[in-house]
Parts: C-alpha cells; sequence; structure tokens
C-alpha cells in the first residue's frame, strides 16, 4: 500500500484539476442507520466491500460502518444490534468538486480505505476509493496498456506495482542488447542474439520463436519512432521469460490508437523499405502472453512482455 501511495503523489501533479466527480463511483450502496448489523455484514459480503456509508431517513449521511466495526460486533455479539451502535460517526468527506490533490491528501492524512462524497446537504453521491483514484490517473495519463493472455484485470494493483515501482537496477538480467544504432536495416540485431541465447538455455525452438518476433517488433519500434536508444534485457525462469525493451525516446502520443492494427506513425522512407506498416504492437500483443506499456510523451517507452511455455511448445 505505501508504493501505491507513492504512485499517487508522483503522478497527481499532471492532473491537479480533475474533479472528484469524475473519478468517484456512483451510485453507492448505503446502509440505513437502523437496520441490524447483520443486515451491513450480509450485504459488504455479498457484494464485496470493505466499508459502506450509513445513512438517515432523509438519506443523510451519519457515519460509516467498516469490517472493522463488524468484526468487534461479532465480538461483543452486537450482531442484531441497528448499526448506528457500532458505525463511525465522524465521517471525512470530500465534495463533488473538491480537486483530485484533496482526495490523495485525504488518504495521506487519514489513511482510510474510503472516503464518501456528499452534497451540500450530506446526501452521499459517491464514494472514493484508492483504486478509483489509480484508475483516473492512468488513464488520463493515457500510459499504461495492459493485455494478459491470462485475463488479469486491467486496474489490479499488481500491474501497477510490477510497472510503474519496479526497480529494474535492482534486477539481473541475464541478456542484454544495446540498441545503439538508427538503420532500420538493422531491427532485428537483438532478437536474433536473443534467439540463439534463448535456444542455448535449452528453451524449445517454438516458444523461442513466439518471444523472438515480439521482441523484433519491439526493437523495430525503438530503431523507427523513438528517436533515441535503446535497450533490450531478457529475465529468464525455467517456464517463462520475461523480455524488458526500453527507450528514452519521443514516446507514445495515443497508446490506445497505436495499439490498432494498421495504424502508423512512420515516415515514407521507412515505409518504402517495407517497415512501418502498423502492425507492431499487435504482433507483439499476439505473440506475448502479457503485454504491458508505459510510455509518455517526450520521455520514452518501456514495452514489458511476459512469455510462458505453452504444452504444445516443449516439443
Amino acid at each position: 500500500m505505501d508504493k501505491i501511495d507513492e504512485i499517487l503523489k508522483r503522478i497527481q501533479n499532471y492532473f491537479k484539476e480533475i474533479k472528484v466527480k469524475e473519478f468517484m463511483t456512483s451510485p453507492v450502496f448505503t446502509v440505513h442507520k437502523d437496520k441490524k448489523i447483520i443486515y451491513a455484514k450480509e450485504m459488504m459480503r455479498l457484494k464485496r466491500f470493505s466499508g459502506m456509508p450509513v445513512v438517515d431517513e432523509n438519506e443523510k449521511l451519519v457515519g460509516i460502518i467498516s469490517v472493522e466495526d463488524i468484526i468487534r460486533a461479532m465480538e461483543k455479539n452486537h450482531l442484531e444490534l441497528p448499526v448506528s451502535k457500532e458505525m463511525s460517526p465522524n465521517v471525512v468527506t470530500l465534495k463533488e468538486d473538491d480537486k483530485v490533490t484533496d482526495a490523495i491528501r485525504n488518504f495521506e492524512i487519514h489513511g482510510f480505505g474510503r472516503f464518501p462524497v456528499v452534497d451540500e446537504e450530506k446526501r452521499v453521491v459517491g464514494i472514493v476509493t484508492k483504486h478509483d483514484l489509480m484508475t483516473i490517473l492512468l488513464s488520463k495519463l493515457s500510459i499504461l496498456y495492459v493485455h494478459d493472455a491470462r485475463r488479469e484485470p486491467f486496474v489490479s494493483t499488481e500491474n501497477f506495482r510490477s510497472v510503474l515501482t519496479r526497480n529494474v537496477e535492482e534486477e539481473v538480467a541475464e541478456f542484454k542488447f544495446y540498441i545503439d544504432y538508427v538503420d532500420v536495416s538493422m531491427a532485428g540485431s537483438g532478437a536474433s542474439k536473443l534467439k540463439k541465447f534463448l535456444l542455448s538455455r535449452g528453451f524449445p525452438p517454438k516458444f523461442v520463436k513466439r518471444v523472438a518476433v515480439a521482441t523484433y517488433e519491439a526493437e523495430a519500434n525503438v530503431v523507427i519512432h523513438s528517436g533515441a536508444f535503446g535497450i533490450i534485457k531478457a529475465y529468464v525462469e525455467p517456464y517463462y521469460v520475461t523480455v524488458r525493451v526500453e527507450d528514452n525516446g519521443k514516446g507514445i502520443e495515443n497508446v490506445k490508437m497505436a495499439m490498432q492494427e494498421g495504424f502508423s506513425t512512420a515516415p515514407d522512407y521507412v515505409r518504402e523499405i517495407g517497415f512501418g506498416a502498423g502492425m507492431g504492437l499487435p504482433n507483439m500483443k499476439k505473440c506475448s502472453d502479457k503485454l504491458m506499456i508505459l510510455s509518455e510523451p517526450q520521455k520514452g517507452v518501456i514495452v514489458e512482455m511476459n512469455f510462458w511455455r505453452r504444452e504444445d511448445e516443449n516439443l
């Protein structure tokens, strides 16, 4: 959780003007203060909530009940009592027109997992969690694309931690290749060396071919689009390989658009020699089991691809 806080701090200043109403979850499930605690417990279990706003007969916020409050009630055998008996009455709230920085400040100061959003009459109109903050900031930055053949959720905390907070200098890459050339015809030199390296480590040819094709596309993108040099790194485990291709160049303006087949910003001279057909990122997606792209205009691109050995590739 500390790492998530660090990420939020790092990127919040890019979008100080985002208002809470743009990323709050609405409508909100609430519980009436006179309902039994066991009712709140079951609703939270079924909906997988960690907390719920508590309202009165006028739908105005009077408290919040959390998993911790439910546990305390169970310990005291108070599940048949009204929610008002175990809820926390002192609730820190947000307004719809508060800024994203106000929300982050509340998380820093109070350490709660969620904050109700209320209108001028204290009626609950939304709720904000760290999940909501991460989603809006990263989608606004347009810096992250995640494809996972095993259907891992797009906005899972693990994805963000993997891509944004990993310190690659602490990792030992068993393979490194510096993309220190600008001649498009040399694209694939690193992928070819990686292919030989993986074969020498005993990986099956079908698997290695898939890794090499995806790496070739990433390498070519650095040469054609980045306007800078780059590096290919490979991290090898017995049953999977992670390939990371980085550059400090122009970055990708719109990752979502770049993922579309046929979309290309390659100059004419590159197209004339058979490159820049707009299939690089789509091919990387097809070949890899998990593809993560971190990019920001003028700050380069990090492409990380995971490859798992499949049963039909073990021959």
